[in-house]
């Protein structure tokens, strides 16, 4: 079968248009006149005559006349050669303006002669000679090349001849009053009557304005002319819009018989053995037959009419003519209808819309006949005529048969043919796969090559001509590879992208065709479209979430990256056709490369939310052609506006019906797709210089139409011959069969058929079924986009080889053996690179301490559980330990007593907090000292010699958990900068911290550094990040656990559970599950727990704890005073290096237990000899306390008080060193003899009164008490203390840097000792100011009393 070759291989000539204006030539130069000489010669005479007469009065002889005459004959020279340089000057100018403006013509005129080349090439083009008709015919691509449906597809040449041409010279304005230089007009006007026409070019008139065309002339010169108008009309007009028939005389059938040829002569009502009858007849009742009613009944011709009926019929009468009683044969004519007839005789014209062409030969040229065209209504014109013989004629119609099919014929001329705004065709019949029931694409999809590549019919125009949508680019054949689609809301738009993806994916495989399907609103314009094999991206209901608009950007330029990366790899290819070339001729093994179709549907929306997006449009539309990725924008209304440069790259546009007529302006440049009928899916298809094609395109949202008896037959007869070949004479007259001759019964055709199977797709829509009849099939497309992060990930799938160790218990050894204190913490999401990987925190060297920050409700509580349940299931508790304080609302309930789980404070166990802190800075004043010891360089070093059993003390890697470090600042003072001080060098030592908070301003700024690792989940403000602003601003809300990590990366944390279940509700039963999970499958028994202070302990039950060696002998040394918190050890008092005490406290507390402590400690460590005790206790509740072999004194009121105070006071005075004391005995304190004095205050309030202080005899003495063996320990109410340290014995106390200790106390009262304040607390709880310790949290022995 011949096809029609490809069209538009050359371009289209372009026909000349506009206006040139023309100079204005110059005014005629006017000469010098004689005024201007005479002005200058009278002054110059009269001055010359002066002189001579002063000459002759001054007697002065012939030397005077000399000189007069001198003077006058330069005066004469000088005016002479002034006019001559005034008329000299008068020629040059008229010389130059002319040569000037004749330049001028000369030049327009070389323009104006590329136009009249245009012009021409145009015009042959167009209107070419009938000798090229042949050669137009056999090539075929500008065969029926005229499209639209108005009267301009129905001119036709009849001749050659003058044209004016295409450039309108516009005459300059000349005042009649100005005399131009006669030589410059002249030029002009000889330049517009040379230039203003073309000859030799075509002479054409419309078809359309005449309802009858008589031709006269004589011989063959008249039929030559009949023939060359009949070709130039077939040539150039499809079959479905020019019908040609011919009514003849019997003795000039023979000359017709040529027609037979022409695919316009078929008919479409009459058949016979061979397809349609020829419409060439002697009969007109028979030709009327085959012309067929529907154009016979179309009426009356109306000349003006603006829109054509279709087909044209062209009726050519030779030598017979129609009846009267004909509509065929009436003077009025018929619409759509002009009848060219051979008239031998010269008659009046009687109609307005007749046509005579006259046809006589030419005086002037030699073999050339000449054609009047005359109407009465206008002034003849003349033109040489037209030849074409005919055999030409013939030649010119065997060449155009072959590209008219039979099926073609048959529906060009039904009324298919007819101009019908509200046609519609299925769309598989539009591609050519039948049934879509039927459809099987393994089998029918075939690799498309050239022409057919990447472009498949979507829609019919009015007259049923199949609209293309071909997004090859134009050096391809194409229309280009991006483009626009406008349509208003209820114009059928998302039918319209339906439709478009589903035609181009049932005829292309996923190997050359992958979609990216993206709907910034809802998501139903692709709905149902995301099983197609083509999509390799499906994006919906990105306006709810924005920030997926900034991921589909980073997913679309890592899809131009990785097609540029892959064509550079495989060897530096220029474009993706050069890479398929040589990939399927084996010439590298790398992947197919489809190309890939981005469809976008309310993009202008999009660009409103996000400007900053256009940028990727229009690099897609700078690189999209040689990477094959090609775009379609859809939107109801054009704002390109938003996307400045992006409107250069759009090379077609579709148009459905807009709401205003300036948005049809703006993409069609006319108004006329808002006068579109309110018909979904009409609407106007312009593709670069061809104009706008009207089409209204297939629907596939409903069901396919039902089976018949002739698509059945059809089908399975397709491709076979029914009946033996038999070779048909092909004649103008019937042609007949024997098989013509009987009869045969009739059956329905249009019988609805069900076959089996059909069921299958009953109530489902052509699209659902064509989705699932290419589900899984071809090659699978390259996914350019993941789905977003919205199922966390559970331990389950990020440490897959989670099991039972028979070495380590219920541990992953993956993760143990990918490096040190890396574990898994969820997923990053990396659209840019397509692809995701896991996300890992490392918290081995720098980054060992971590800082998450993220507001409320965001899953900071859950990711901190994520980590220590990653570190849990990756080390045993031996390997890491945690210490928790959770403010956080008790989200850590659930790790209570887990085996890696030292402890857990919350807000009102100030008692665990404070002792967690004490015990890990314990842990660091330990562990350092331990490295010293040993020799450790660093935490590595501790950590290897730990795994081979070389080091241990005690502890792993140490893990300090705070959530809500804002409540740790705001509720706890200076808190949070005794954390930080104190953690600043835990890295070091293997101690690390873990915080969140809400914000970056929570933590302190100097605090910030210390924390290598950070991630940040969703904020208030994304502005306040410090790891990446824009990232940030890209966290959805109110999707618990997204977040961005250290490189700005979005990313999703896991659940820290080792279930398989992904549910945030169920988090406490998958974190019941995994901790009894490690608890079950422990080797070596649980970690390290934080132990707290008791809140009542003996002096024997710290004694029964201590070695043996660590108790003193008597003589003096250590007192215990309790239990220190820090490592839960003795409280110390050094008698030796430290004489005094003093304690406040608040009633119940424990100062009077306190002071009966202080004398069992004297007891344990003095003789009576050796130590005496002067108690001071006005309540008397240290009665019976003092053993009577140690007591000095037992003073119970005040006046005594101050009696033996003086007395002591003076006793003691002895005791200080004189003159004669050597260094030694200072050393050695024994320059005197005898015991130790003690001296206990109880309620120092009542002892210090207005009536005098007791201990102010000792003032002077209390700086020399050590060397003199003084010991005062001092009890008072916590009531008023702030004022009582400025006593002037507790003042010298607290000069003397005298440890101090504070029970409980209102914190009111303010800073007490040392700027500490007292606080709320159990009795002996104490805090113990001490000038080296600081601070020290302690719980004081209890001692009872003694009845």
């Amino acid at each position: 079968m011949v096809t029609r070759k490809k069209r538009r291989i050359a371009a289209v000539p372009e026909q000349p248009s506009g206006s040139l204006a023309l100079q204005m030539p110059p005014e005629k130069a006017e000469p010098a006149s004689m005024g201007n000489v005479l002005m200058m010669v009278v002054p110059m005479l009269g001055s010359t005559g002066v002189m001579i007469f002063m000459a002759m009065q001054n007697n002065g002889g012939g030397r005077s006349m000399l000189m007069g005459g001198g003077m006058l004959v330069a005066m004469l020279g000088m005016v002479g050669f002034n006019m001559y340089r005034q008329f000299s000057q008068y020629r040059t100018r008229v010389k130059t303006q002319r040569r000037e403006y004749l330049s001028y013509l000369a030049e327009t005129r070389e323009s104006i002669r590329k136009v009249a080349k245009k012009q021409r090439a145009y015009y042959n083009w167009v209107y070419p000679d009938p000798d090229a008709l042949v050669t137009l015919a056999a090539n075929g691509s500008r065969l029926w090349s005229r499209e639209g449906n108005t009267y301009n597809v129905l001119t036709f040449r009849y001749g050659s001849g003058t044209q004016p041409l295409g450039l309108t010279f516009e005459r300059p304005p000349i005042d009649p009053m100005t005399e131009m230089d006669v030589v410059c007009l002249s030029a002009m006007e000889r330049f517009i009557a040379v230039h203003d026409h073309t000859d030799n070019v075509g002479k054409f008139l419309y078809l359309g304005d005449f309802s009858h065309i008589e031709v006269v002339g004589e011989g063959e010169s008249a039929y030559d002319e009949m023939r060359a108008i009949m070709m130039h009309l077939a040539c150039f007009i499809e079959p479905s819009k020019l019908k040609i028939a011919v009514l003849c005389s019997a003795d000039r059938l023979g000359d017709w018989e040529w027609v037979k040829w022409m695919p316009q002569a078929r008919s479409a009502n009459v058949r016979d053995a061979i397809g349609p009858a020829r419409m060439i007849s002697t009969d007109p009742r028979e030709l009327v037959e085959m012309i067929g009613p529907d154009i016979a009944m179309r009426g009356a011709y109306r000349p003006g009419e603006e829109m054509p009926e279709w087909p044209h019929l062209l009726l050519v009468c030779d030598g017979a003519e129609f009846p009267t009683s004909s509509p065929f044969g009436s003077m009025a004519g018929v619409r759509g209808v002009t009848i060219m007839s051979r008239a031998r005789e010269w008659t009046p014209m009687k109609s307005h819309t007749a046509l005579r062409l006259v046809i006589h030969p030419s005086p002037n040229r030699k073999g050339a006949d000449v054609v009047d065209v005359v109407t009465m209504d206008s002034v003849p014109e003349s033109a040489f005529a037209d030849r074409l013989s005919a055999v030409q004629a013939e030649a010119v119609a065997r060449r155009m048969t072959p590209f008219a099919t039979q099926e073609k014929l048959e529906e060009s001329d039904t009324p298919v043919g007819r101009s019908d705004e509200s046609r519609q065709k299925d769309l598989m019949e539009l591609v050519g796969i039948g049934d879509i029931r039927d459809f099987d694409p393994e089998k029918q999809w075939v690799r498309r090559e050239g022409r057919a590549r990447l472009a498949a019919p979507f829609a019919v125009t009015p007259e049923g001509r199949p609209v293309v949508l071909d997004i090859k680019e134009s050096a391809q054949q194409g229309m280009g590879p991006h483009g626009l689609l406008i349509g208003a809301t209820g114009s059928g738009k998302s039918e319209v992208l339906r439709t478009l993806v589903l035609a181009l994916a049932l005829t292309h495989s996923p190997e050359q065709l992958n979609l990216v399907l993206v709907d910034f609103k809802g998501g139903a314009t692709f709905a149902g479209m995301a099983d197609l094999p083509h999509v390799s991206a499906m994006i919906s209901n990105l306006e709810s979430e924005l920030s997926l608009v900034d991921r589909m950007q980073d997913a679309l330029q890592g899809e131009m990256v990785r097609r540029q990366e892959m064509l550079r790899q495989a060897g530096n290819y220029a474009n993706v056709s050069d890479y398929e070339a040589d990939r399927l001729a084996g010439k590298h093994e790398y992947p197919p490369l489809p190309a890939l179709f981005i469809v976008l549907d309310e993009f202008t929306e999009m660009l409103m939310a996000k400007p900053e997006f256009g940028e990727v449009f229009i690099m897609i539309g700078r690189l999209g052609r040689s990477l094959s990725v090609h775009l379609l924008l859809a939107s109801q209304k054009m704002d390109l506006g938003k996307a400045r440069g992006l409107e250069s790259h759009l090379s077609y546009r579709i148009a459905l019906k807009t709401f205003t007529e300036n948005d049809s302006r703006e993409v069609l440049g006319i108004p006329d797709a808002a006068k579109l009928p309110p018909l979904p899916g009409s609407g106007f298809l312009k593709a670069g210089g061809d104009g706008l094609v009207r089409f209204r395109a297939s629907y596939v949202a409903a069901p396919p139409p039902a089976r018949t008896l002739a698509s059945i037959s059809e089908g399975s007869t397709a491709g076979a011959p029914t009946a033996p070949i038999e070779i048909l004479p092909f004649t103008v007259a019937p042609v007949i069969t024997r098989e013509d001759l009987g009869e045969e019964e009739e059956v329905d055709q249009n019988q609805e058929v069900v076959l089996a199977g059909d069921e299958v797709w009953a109530d489902m829509s052509e699209m659902d079924i064509a989705v699932a009849k290419m589900k899984g099939k071809g090659y699978p497309a390259h996914q350019v986009w993941l789905p977003p992060l919205e199922v966390p990930d559970t331990f389950a799938t990020l440490m897959p080889d989670l099991r039972p160790d028979p070495e380590l218990g219920f541990v992953s050894r993956a993760w143990r053996e990918s490096g040190t204190l890396r574990v898994p913490l969820g997923t990053v999401d990396l659209p840019l690179e397509q692809r995701r990987e896991t996300l890992v925190l490392d918290l081995s060297g720098a980054g060992g301490n971590f800082a998450l920050v993220g507001g409320p409700q965001t899953g900071k509580s859950t990711a901190l559980r994520t980590i220590v349940q990653s570190l849990s299931l990756t080390y045993t508790p031996q390997e890491v330990q945690f210490y928790v304080m959770d403010f956080g609302g008790g989200t850590f309930a659930g790790f209570a007593g887990a085996p890696h789980v030292a402890g857990i404070a919350t807000r009102d166990t100030e008692e665990v907090r404070t002792r967690m802190l004490a015990e890990l800075a314990a842990i660091l004043d330990d562990r350092e000292r331990y490295f010293r010891q040993r020799g450790i360089d660093s935490m590595d070093t501790y950590r290897r010699g730990r795994a081979a059993g070389r080091y241990d003390d005690g502890y792993g890697d140490v893990f300090l958990v705070i959530d809500g470090w804002g409540a740790l600042r705001s509720e706890f003072d200076s808190l949070d900068r005794h954390v930080t001080t104190m953690m600043s060098r835990g890295l070091s030592l293997g101690v690390h911290l873990i915080i969140a908070a809400n914000r970056w301003m929570d933590i302190r700024a100097d605090a910030q550094d210390i924390f290598g690792s950070r991630l940040e989940l969703h904020t208030a403000n994304p502005k306040e990040s410090i790891i990446n602003r824009q990232g940030a601003a890209r966290i959805p809300k109110g999707r618990p656990g997204r977040g961005i990590d250290m490189a700005g990366h979005e990313m999703m944390i896991g659940l820290p559970r080792a279930d398989e279940e992904p549910d945030p509700t169920t988090v406490s039963q998958g974190v019941a599950y995994t901790v009894n999970k490690i608890r079950e499958h422990l080797v070596a028994g649980e970690g390290p727990k934080l132990r707290l202070l008791p809140e009542q302990i003996t002096l024997e039950d710290i004694l029964s704890q201590l070695p043996k060696q660590h108790i003193l002998p008597r003589g003096g040394g250590d007192m215990i005073l309790g239990l220190e918190e820090s490592r839960l050890g003795p409280l110390l008092f050094n008698t030796r290096t430290d004489s005094h005490l003093y304690l406040f406290g608040d009633a119940k507390t424990g100062k009077t237990s306190f002071l009966r402590s202080i004398i069992s400690e004297i007891t344990r460590l003095y003789t009576p000899r050796e130590a005496k005790i002067m108690a001071i206790d006005m309540r008397r509740s240290l009665l019976g306390a003092v053993p009577e072999e140690y007591t000095l004194r037992y003073v119970t009121n005040h006046q005594d008080a101050m009696k033996q105070m003086r007395e002591v006071a003076q006793f003691m005075r002895t005791r200080l060193p004189g003159s004669d004391v050597t260094p030694e005995q200072i050393r050695n304190r024994n320059w005197w003899s005898g015991p130790e004095l003690w001296v206990l205050v109880d309620d120092y309030d009542l002892v210090a009164t207005s009536s005098g202080n007791p201990l102010m005899d000792l003032l002077d003495l209390l700086p020399q008490a050590g060397d003199i063996g003084l010991h005062v320990i001092i009890t008072r109410r916590m009531g008023g203390a702030s004022r009582a340290t400025y006593e002037k014995v507790l003042q010298m106390m607290n000069d003397l840097a005298v440890t101090g200790i504070l029970l409980s106390g209102n914190p009111r009262e303010g800073a007490v000792i040392n700027g500490v304040k007292p606080k709320r607390s159990i009795p002996g709880r104490a805090q113990v100011v001490h000038r080296e310790l600081g601070v020290v949290g302690a719980q004081m022995t209890w001692t009872p009393p003694p009845f």
